[in-house]
């Protein structure tokens, strides 16, 4: 995993406090694992801090060595003998997950995690590190833990028709939907842009907003319904969340036919009694990564289908970041 994390770190804390010397019978030492709330400086929403479950996996030598799984946020104990381990953190992963079916540290790294195992205000994430044990007094040690998902956001829609005629025309804001959204990651790392696989099953919202998928909580908002002039812009944040799709541009498509693709934000309007789409094409993102769109500003009519661009019918003002989560400069981008 990267060894920089800046924003969101999940502290799995070694307490040197917590430890003492065996007593008789006993082996090891006995160490307090903590998945710790404030003091890690979690950025995001509650929903998007809210650790409701999570699994500590120890491997010493490339073998599991320990494990323990907390119903909560709360401490797990466990008592280790001296040496070196690699700590694996694995939070909000679904009821189905089993520590003692990840025997081997290469089994864990290389394992798979489904987009539906995410949930508004339950986002999975892992991360690991090497620690050693006995923790000299007063040293504290930590995983840093990345969400597995990125964070694509809108938050200001504008209307700004040059046509008189189509000025005139009701502009309806029917729904926001991700599409092109690739169905898994793996907990220790990315998938490049060659491992991604072009099977139709692994992907959700292919070439268009196909609801019932599993993950519509996190990928879509539809039924909003809401009315945008050129007077009275639409002006709310509407927050996704999606598998990274490193796909370079290059390597993106737009044919009828469906091929692995890159993900787009799709703005779905009524404008005078029709539909018109207003596909985002989002770049090649990275997990715990925010992707924002301060404001889209329609100049024309759109496409007639979310996987076609009208050149012209939409600027964007993006905004991305190279640091976890929060975004910090700005990209000016024409879909």
């Amino acid at each position: 995993m990267e060894a920089k994390r800046t924003a969101l770190i999940l502290g799995v804390f070694l307490l040197a406090g917590c430890q003492r010397a065996a007593r008789p019978g006993e082996g090891g030492v006995e160490v307090v694992f903590s998945v710790v709330g404030e003091e890690t400086r979690l950025t995001g929403t509650d929903g998007e801090r809210t650790v409701d479950n999570w699994a500590l996996l120890l491997y010493r030598d490339g073998r599991l060595a320990e494990a323990g799984t907390s119903d909560s946020g709360a401490s797990i104990r466990k008592r280790l003998p001296e040496g070196g381990y690699t700590a694996f953190a694995v939070v909000n992963p679904p009821a189905s997950f089993a520590p003692a079916g990840y025997p081997e540290l290469s089994t864990l790294a290389a394992a798979e995690s489904a987009l539906r195992d995410n949930a508004p205000g339950r986002l999975v994430m892992a991360g690991s590190r090497t620690i050693t044990v006995p923790v000299p007094d007063g040293a504290t040690q930590h995983i840093g833990v990345d969400r597995l998902v990125c964070k694509a956001e809108i938050r200001k829609i504008s209307v700004r028709f040059a046509d008189p005629i189509l000025a005139a025309r009701r502009f309806v804001l029917k729904g926001i939907y991700l599409t092109n959204c690739y169905g898994k990651s793996r907990y220790d790392s990315d998938w490049d842009a060659a491992e991604i696989g072009s099977d139709a099953s692994l992907w959700y919202n292919r070439m268009g907003y196909h609801p019932g998928s599993g993950a519509d909580g996190i990928l879509a908002e539809t039924g909003l319904d809401a009315t945008v002039t050129a007077d009275t812009p639409h002006v709310q944040r509407h927050t996704f969340y999606y598998y990274p799709n490193p796909l370079p541009e290059t390597l993106d498509s737009r044919s009828g036919n469906w091929d692995r693709r890159r993900t787009r934000l799709v703005l779905e309007t009524e404008i005078g009694g029709r539909t018109y789409y207003y596909a985002v094409t989002l770049p090649a993102s990275q997990r715990n990564r925010t992707y924002l769109i301060e404001e889209a500003i329609i100049r024309k009519l759109g496409s007639r289908d979310p996987e076609q661009d009208e050149p012209g019918a939409i600027d964007v003002l993006f905004r991305t970041t190279a640091e976890d989560w929060y975004p910090e400069y700005n990209v000016t981008e024409n879909s």
